[in-house]
């Protein structure tokens, strides 16, 4: 007996499936050790927000960056960047970055 296209299975699927939340959590590590790299380059609290800031931008123009050339890992790109800035505003309020 022959299955039918519709019921056939399709490995394409299964591989694919893990890539949306790795990307999401690669982008949040990413975000997060970009971070700690710029508080670590701070000399003074004042250029530490200054810098964190402006990698926050500048991941956040990467996130926008990769949602226009690969619309399918937009939300994961994006997700990944609010848990990455949720990750450095918990541990930045804690005093970990430093």
């Amino acid at each position: 007996m022959q299955r039918s296209p519709e019921t056939a299975p399709t490995p394409h699927l299964r591989r694919k499936s893990w890539i949306i939340p790795a990307a999401a959590a690669g982008f949040a590590l990413f975000v997060a050790a970009g971070a700690r790299v710029a508080a670590i380059f701070a000399e003074s609290m004042m250029s530490g927000v200054a810098l964190i800031g402006s990698w926050l931008i500048f991941a956040l123009g990467l996130a926008y960056a990769g949602t226009r050339l690969r619309p399918g890992l937009g939300a994961a790109l994006f997700v990944g960047f609010a848990v990455g800035v949720l990750a450095v505003a918990f541990f930045g309020g804690m005093h970990m970055l430093t």
